[in-house]
């Protein structure tokens, strides 16, 4: 089978490697799609210390069941399938356990079931406990804040402020639900917000951007024993600027970041409910689709970020 094989920084190669033997409550998985996460990129770019290559890298994955284990009741061959996995998603084929598989509804395409991310998001609207009448700022709209938008607005907050310097992306993020779009490089955010709340800042505000810049300004917009939800700071160097602050102004700091595999499967099972159930709208967000010899280019785009990209998928031939 066909795998991409990271050698070190930009340094692709496509193998063929053996089809490993299936274990009896696993299933063999005909790949068809999996995305390029953000919490990738850092390893792709540089390389990282502490971090063995060559790497097997890739955690999105949808496809189509090929052939089930003796114990595995739940799936047969022709199911399709959206996965949770720890890696080896830019490969052809790939064994999963069968309790890590979620089906995908016949009006979702493979490269929309992105199980793991939507886990995330999931979790992280769980964590943070929105109530009715909330007012949420999203600091970064991208991928994961545009999938946090649409569950959040289903938790009925008074409104939800999306907060991006890319217009295109703000114009989506308003047809996916927002109330109020904010591009920081025109607008002072700070004031805006401000008048919004009456001079509070915001009930509950997400850090999506994942660097300081964006932790900085969520801490900025968040009220005085409001929710600063740490979402997106998670991948590369991490440093909080003013912990003092954030101590003053007692907030409620929620690390939204889950490790717990049980709590990441209850994620991923609500979340691909919702998206079967027609719940969220991934089909606008995947905007750059490559085949797998193009996967240096999937990987550049997801991070200079053309103009109107969102996600990068791999999509399997």
């Amino acid at each position: 089978m066909r795998t991409a094989v990271l050698y070190g920084p930009h340094d692709w190669r496509i193998e063929d490697l053996n089809i490993p033997s299936l274990n009896n409550d696993e299933v063999l998985l005909k790949v068809k799609a999996c995305g390029v996460c953000h919490s990738e990129i850092h390893q792709w770019d540089i390389k990282v210390n502490g971090l063995e290559y060559p790497r097997y890298i890739g955690h999105e994955v949808a496809g189509k069941v090929l052939e089930s284990g003796k114990d595995v009741k739940d799936f047969k061959p022709g199911d399709r399938v959206a996965v949770w996995t720890d890696g080896k998603g830019y490969a052809e084929q790939i064994n999963v356990k069968s309790n890590r598989l979620f089906k995908i509804s016949e009006n979702v395409s493979f490269a929309e079931a992105m199980a793991e991310p939507i886990a995330c998001t999931t979790n992280g609207v769980i964590k943070s406990d929105i109530q009715l009448n909330d007012t949420i700022a999203l600091v970064g709209t991208g991928f994961m804040g545009l999938i946090l938008l649409q569950q959040l607005k289903l938790r009925g907050p008074k409104f939800i402020a999306a907060i991006d310097p890319r217009e295109e992306i703000l114009e989506l993020a308003k047809k996916l639900g927002a109330d109020f779009v904010i591009n920081p490089e025109k607008e002072n955010t700070k004031e805006v917000i401000k008048n919004l709340t009456n001079g509070k800042g915001v009930d509950v505000s997400f850090e999506v951007g994942g660097n300081e810049a964006t932790l900085n300004l969520a801490a900025d917009i968040c009220r005085m024993e409001g929710k600063l939800v740490i979402f997106g700071f998670h991948p590369g160097s991490r440093k909080i600027n003013d912990l003092g602050y954030w101590n003053w102004m007692a907030f409620d700091i929620i690390n939204s970041h889950f490790r717990d595999l049980n709590t990441i499967l209850n994620g991923t099972r609500i979340g691909m409910e919702m998206l079967n159930a027609g719940k969220i709208n991934m089909q606008s967000l995947i905007t750059h689709k490559f085949n797998l010899e193009e996967i240096e280019n999937a990987f550049t785009a997801a991070k200079e970020k053309p103009k109107g990209f969102i996600k990068s998928v791999i999509v399997m031939n």
